[in-house]
This record gives C-alpha cells, structure tokens and sequence, in this order.
C-alpha cells in the first residue's frame, strides 16, 4: 500500500503550530483510509518523530502505546495549546488597534 502525501514531524520549536499539525496529521489519515483507532496511534507515534519523547513525560509513569489515539491527540493539544481565559482574550481583542500601514479591511479580518 503506498501512501498518499507525508506529514514529517512535529516542529517543537514552534509549539503554538500543534493546531495545525494535528489538522494536518487528521487529514493524512483519512486520505490514506486508516480508521483503525490503533494504527492511528501507530502512525502518530511514528511520525511525530523523537521530539516527541515529551510525550513519554507528559504520560509519565505509563507509556504513550497504553493510550488510545484520541487520548494522545488530547494529552498533546492541552500540552501545546491550552486554552486561555476569556479574560486574556477580551484584553487581547481590547488592545488590537490598527496599524498606519493597514488597511481597514486587514484590521477588521483581525478583529473576527
């Protein structure tokens, strides 16, 4: 069976890309058909690459083969990209302003 695209690893120097990775990776999977939950796993591990041995500590003291795919996309997504309070993002949306060298349809894009 040959495989359609590839996904590489995981770039954990930019950990706030982990969204669009794990988008990526879903999307690897349904063009290449794998449905089963354990070969999903598989290939995550797998292709996550050794920077992912972050894993390995976030599920200390079990290993990352003993969970299921989805509790490993959960473990990673609340590693990498927690949810912030609503507080935080009412004042991140309160101190947009616009740009001189940006246009009003730029600013209010930003807004949404």
């Amino acid at each position: 069976m040959s495989t359609i695209g590839s996904v590489g690893e995981f770039d954990l120097s930019n950990p706030i890309s982990w969204d669009n990775y794990a988008e990526k990776f879903k999307t690897f999977l349904e063009e290449n058909e794998i449905t089963n939950a354990e070969k999903k796993r598989a290939v995550l591990l797998a292709v996550c690459g050794i920077k992912m041995l972050v894993l390995r500590s976030l599920l200390a003291p079990e290993s990352p083969s003993t969970k299921s795919y989805q509790d490993l996309i959960n473990v990673l997504k609340e590693h990498f990209s927690p949810t912030s309070s609503e507080s935080y993002r009412r004042f991140q949306f309160l101190k947009l302003l616009q740009h001189n060298n940006e246009t009003v349809s730029s600013y209010v894009t930003e807004l949404h």
